[in-house]
C-alpha cells in the first residue's frame, strides 16, 4: 500500500468515526426527548420556584441535552477562535512570511448591522416554536375537558350498555391519538384494560385509528337516543375531538417554513464564524472564551426551537390521557354509584342521590319523598342512604 493510500485510508477511517459519532450523539438526542416530558405537581413546582435554581440550571451543564446538541458547532466555533488567534499573535510578533494578510475586521458597524437582523430571526423562530408547543397542549387540554364532560353520562338510564360502552370509548380517543402522533406505542398494548379485546382488534385493523375510534363514538350517540340536548352536546365533543385530531396532525405534518430553518442556521454560523475576526484588536486571546460563551447562548436559543417545534414527543401525552381515562371512569362511576374515598363512617353519595335527596328535603314537610325516591337511578338500594340523609336534614 503506497503511502498516499495509507493517508486515504487514514482519511476516510477518520470520517467514518465522525460520521458514527454524529449518529450516535443524534441517537441520543432523540431518544432523549421521552426526559422532557414533564408533568408538574406541587413539590415540582415548589423545586422550579426554589432560590436555588441558577446555580442548580449552571450545575447541570456538564450533563445538559442542549448542550450535547450544540458539541459540533461549538467545536468549530472554538477552533476557529483559537486559530484565528494564533494567526494574528504569529502575524503581529512578525513570524509569519511576508505576503501573509491581517485578517481581522475592522468594520465593526457592519457586523453590528447583522447582529440586529440575526436577533429577529431568533425571535421569530422561537416565537413560532412556542406558538406550535403551546397550541398543541391546549388542544389536548381541550380533549380532556372533553372527555369529562362525556364521563357526565348523557346517555339514559334505560341505555346501561352504551353508557358503559361510550365510558370506554372515549378515552381510547385520547389514547389512539397519542399513538397517532408518535411512533413508539404499540396502540393494542396502550388500549389494554380500556376496551375490549374485539374492539382492540378493530381498532388495530384501521388504517387510521383515531377516526374509527370518533365514528365509533358517533354511532353509539346515534344509538342511545338520548334526546335532542344531549344529543347535540354529545355531536359538540365529538367535533371538538376531531378539531384537535386535524390541529395536532396540522402541527405534526407542517414544520415552520424550511427557509426560515435553514437561513437561521446558515446566518448564525457564518457570524459566529466572522465574530473572531472582530473581537482579536479589542479583547485579544480573551477572543476564545468570548466567542465560546457567545456562541453557546445563541446557538442555545437555536437548539431551544428545534426542541418545543415538534412538541408531541416532549409533552406528557401519558399523564394526558390517563387524566382523561381516570375521570371519566370516576365521572361515570359516581353517576349512579356511591364513590368509596376517606371515613367510610361518613355517609356518601353518588351525583344521581344528591339531587333525589335535595328533592326529598324539599318534600320533607308533608310528604313521604316519593316523587324523590323514584327519580333515583339506584333505587331501592339507596333507601337506607335516604334514611340517614333525612335524620340530618333541617327541620
Amino acid at each position: 500500500m503506497s503511502v498516499q493510500q495509507s493517508k486515504d485510508l487514514l482519511a476516510t477511517q477518520a470520517f467514518s468515526d465522525e460520521v458514527n459519532v454524529s449518529r450516535a450523539i443524534d441517537n441520543y438526542m432523540e431518544a432523549s426527548r421521552k426526559d422532557l416530558r414533564d408533568d408538574f405537581d406541587f413539590a415540582r413546582w415548589e423545586v422550579h420556584r426554589s432560590t436555588h435554581r441558577y446555580w442548580r440550571h449552571i450545575a447541570g451543564l456538564t450533563g445538559s441535552r442542549m448542550v450535547l446538541g450544540m458539541t459540533t458547532p461549538l467545536l468549530y466555533v472554538i477552533a476557529l477562535s483559537v486559530g484565528v488567534c494564533s494567526y494574528e499573535s504569529a502575524f503581529e510578533a512578525g513570524a509569519l512570511p511576508a505576503g501573509f494578510p491581517d485578517l481581522e475586521i475592522k468594520a465593526k458597524e457592519l457586523f453590528g448591522l447583522t447582529s440586529f437582523a440575526l436577533s429577529l430571526l431568533l425571535v421569530f423562530r422561537t416565537n413560532a416554536s412556542y406558538e406550535r408547543w403551546d397550541g398543541a397542549r391546549k388542544m389536548w387540554a381541550s380533549v380532556v375537558n372533553r372527555s369529562r364532560d362525556f364521563g357526565l353520562t348523557y346517555m339514559p338510564a334505560e341505555q346501561a350498555e352504551l353508557r358503559v360502552m361510550l365510558c370506554r370509548w372515549v378515552p381510547a380517543f385520547s389514547k389512539t391519538l397519542m399513538c397517532h402522533l408518535r411512533n413508539e406505542h404499540e396502540p393494542a398494548k396502550e388500549l389494554q384494560g380500556i376496551l375490549l379485546p374485539h374492539e382492540i382488534a378493530a381498532v388495530c385493523k384501521s388504517t387510521h385509528r383515531p377516526n374509527y375510534v370518533l365514528q365509533v363514538l358517533a354511532q353509539i350517540v346515534k344509538t342511545g337516543k338520548a334526546g335532542v340536548g344531549p344529543t347535540l352536546r354529545m355531536e359538540d365533543n365529538i367535533t371538538n375531538f376531531e378539531d384537535c385530531l386535524g390541529g395536532c396532525e396540522r402541527i405534526l405534518r407542517t414544520p415552520v417554513p424550511l427557509y426560515y430553518a435553514r437561513h437561521t442556521s446558515r446566518f448564525m454560523i457564518i457570524w459566529l464564524t466572522l465574530l473572531p475576526f472582530t473581537l482579536w484588536p479589542t479583547c485579544g486571546w480573551s477572543t476564545v472564551p468570548l466567542v465560546t460563551i457567545i456562541s453557546f447562548l445563541l446557538l442555545g436559543i437555536k437548539e431551544i426551537t428545534i426542541t418545543i417545534e415538534e412538541p408531541f414527543s416532549i409533552l406528557a401525552l401519558e399523564a394526558i390521557s390517563n387524566t382523561a381515562l381516570a375521570d371519566v371512569r370516576e365521572l361515570e362511576a359516581m353517576h349512579n354509584v356511591v364513590p368509596q374515598r376517606g371515613d367510610e363512617a361518613v355517609p356518601a353519595f353518588s351525583a344521581t342521590d344528591m339531587v333525589a335527596m335535595a328533592l326529598l328535603g324539599s318534600s320533607a314537610n308533608g310528604s313521604n319523598g316519593a316523587g324523590a325516591h323514584a327519580l333515583n337511578g339506584n333505587g331501592a338500594a339507596s333507601g337506607v342512604q335516604y334514611a340517614q340523609a333525612a335524620k340530618q336534614l333541617p327541620k
